[in-house]
């Protein structure tokens, strides 16, 4: 009688040591929390936080303990932990972890913690380069014969890979409930599929542990959220040619805006799905269904407009189980041909489309076939799919919709012609030119002149001013120029819209009875160069008008010769039309 007591008093105090001890959610900032619900799903590879915690290996210290000031020599180590979030259900996500050492520290190709040479207060002749050295005692380190610490807190042990001998730091990441070990260098990558997580806004946390001989330190802790979504995330691109600012969405009439998709499928999910894009423009033309990602559309009105886009997503997925309604006969059996589809819910409001059930050998296809189905009414049995088959999808949708303005705008700008402007001989200055500018589309508010290098790299001079009211888009612009090569730039805008002009002009020394103009293609390679010149000199603000050259400048017996060519079709972000033009006459800017 003495020894079952004696034997239940021990027993009970071993199952209140065990109760006693740590588990993970005690151990994780945000294990407690997690642990209050309910989480059902299993995540692949990971367990259960319920599981107990060694201690005397891995200290554990909360967000805000002192300890953690001490930790690492020379200073804090931080771990940086991002992901690439959103995911959609079924697909993977990954996570980084990356630590950032104190200053002047890093991590060598051994794995080892050494102290940047030349950095700071640091010594080139320092006996000690090392902040922490692993490989002087791993070395005596065999597969399964280690003297130090090599289990997981939960008594795992190490994974004993090629590399392992360099991997120095241990990640223990926490999600859902459950945990997740590994050991690593300075980085870790981490990918888990969404099929089992619950939609919504979820919290990842990492705990980062350094190798000790005897025990493990904690040496960071970071935690990050990430959204796993039962929609399809995407973003979409509009911009159209000569808009001015495609981020106010205000576009130009009579010109195509294009829409551009940006699916986000960083793990590459949907690649076997069949994709279908519902475009509505919301100007009465109707749906537009594509399977291209990118369209375009022309708006030949002025106002407001509505646009709106589905997407659909047709996954390649399992057949669910289905359950039959039984015939109400109790002896006999029927057998029944049918060609509609069978249709089941999936807790994200979707479905998924299941073949009929057969009793023998039937073609899957896209579309629902003519099958014959048997079944009996007592007893039935539910059949299960578990592997992809065709004619089983999985339906994703993603939904967009934005408000665009359309106006009249510049569609195009085009030079027509140059001229050289005589000079008389009491006169002396350099070679004048005027630019002959017409447009379509709506009349310009503002025009620019931009005169570059040859190579159109190098911006040299930009005037602009405001331009006439005038019933027609007709106007001259007069430069003068010093003998050598340029690019010239005109844009003209309004509120909504600005356009381009290039042409490159060469002035040469010689008798002012030889001025002649000749006009060349600009080269196709130059088109690129041109437009990112002009958004730059624009977006620089010149404070100052410098003209190339001064007009009284004494020069005589020289000619020139003009190349010239139009660029179309380039646009801009912004306008910084603010320097006033050269007026030299009436009608002449």
């Amino acid at each position: 009688m003495l020894s079952a007591v004696v034997a239940s008093l021990l027993v009970l105090c071993l199952v209140s040591g065990i109760q006693a001890g740590k588990r993970f959610q005690d151990v994780m900032d945000f294990g407690r929390g997690s642990a209050s619900k309910a989480h059902s799903n299993h995540i692949d590879g990971w367990s259960p936080d319920s599981n107990s915690w060694n201690e005397k290996l891995y200290p554990a210290w909360k967000s805000g303990d002192a300890r953690w000031e001490n930790c690492w020599r020379g200073g804090k180590v931080v771990a940086l932990l991002t992901s690439d979030s959103p995911a959609l259900i079924g697909s993977n996500v990954t996570f980084a972890v990356n630590l950032q050492f104190p200053r002047c520290q890093k991590e060598n190709e051994d794995g080892d913690i050494v102290y940047q040479r030349g950095c700071g207060n640091v010594s080139s002749s320092s006996p000690d380069q090392y902040v922490y050295n692993w490989t002087k005692w791993i070395d005596f380190c065999n597969e399964g014969n280690c003297s130090f610490a090599n289990n997981f807190p939960d008594g795992k042990p190490f994974p004993h890979h090629p590399q392992w001998r360099r991997h120095n730091f241990i990640y223990i990441f926490s999600t859902q409930g459950q945990y997740f070990q590994k050991i690593g260098r300075s980085s870790a990558v981490l990918s888990i599929n969404t099929t089992n997580i619950t939609a919504g806004t979820q919290v990842i946390e990492v705990t980062v542990f350094r190798k000790g001989y005897r025990k493990h330190y904690p040496v960071a802790k970071a935690s990050s959220i990430y959204v796993v979504t039962d929609q399809i995330p995407f973003y979409v691109n509009l911009s159209q040619t000569n808009d001015k600012n495609s981020s106010d969405n205000i576009f130009i009439k009579d010109s195509p805006i294009k829409f551009d998709i940006r699916i986000h499928d960083p793990s590459r999910y949907l690649n076997t799905s069949k994709l279908t894009f519902d475009w509505d423009y919301g100007d009465g033309s109707g749906s537009f269904v594509s399977n291209n990602p990118i369209s375009s559309h022309t708006y030949t009105l002025l106002g407001n407009f509505s646009v709106n886009l589905t997407i659909k997503a047709a996954i390649p997925g399992p057949c669910k189980p289905v359950t039959l309604t039984p015939v109400p006969t109790t002896t006999t059996t029927t057998s029944t041909t049918t060609s509609s589809a069978i249709t089941t819910s999936n807790s994200t409001g979707n479905t998924t489309e299941l073949p009929p059930l057969t009793t023998g050998t039937f073609p899957f296809t896209t579309e629902m076939p003519n099958v014959t189905t048997g079944y009996t009414t007592a007893p039935y049995t539910t059949p299960s799919y578990t592997t992809p088959s065709p004619g089983c999808f999985i339906y994703r949708y993603g939904y967009y919709n934005t408000k665009i303005t359309v106006v009249d705008g510049i569609l195009a700008v085009s030079i027509v012609e140059m001229t050289s402007v005589q000079v008389s001989t009491s006169q002396t200055g350099n070679s004048l030119i005027d630019f002959v500018v017409a447009c379509q589309g709506s009349l310009p508010t503002d025009a620019c002149t931009i005169v570059s290098d040859a190579s159109c790299m190098t911006a040299k001079d930009m005037v602009c001013d405001a331009v006439p009211s005038s019933d027609q888009c007709l106007l001259t612009l007069r430069r003068a120029f010093e003998p050598g090569s340029y690019c010239v730039n005109i844009t003209l805008s309004d509120g909504a819209s600005l356009a381009l002009a290039s042409t490159l002009v060469s002035i040469d020394g010689g008798p002012k009875t030889q001025k002649t103009i000749s006009a060349v293609l600009i080269p196709l390679a130059l088109v690129a160069l041109v437009a990112v010149l002009v958004g730059i000199a624009l977006y620089k603000k010149y404070k100052q008008y410098k003209p190339i050259t001064n007009a009284s400048d004494e020069r005589n017996g020289q000619g020139f010769t003009v190349h010239f060519s139009q660029i179309k079709d380039v646009f801009f972000k912004r306008n910084t039309e603010h320097d006033p033009l050269l007026k030299s006459k009436a009608a002449i800017i």
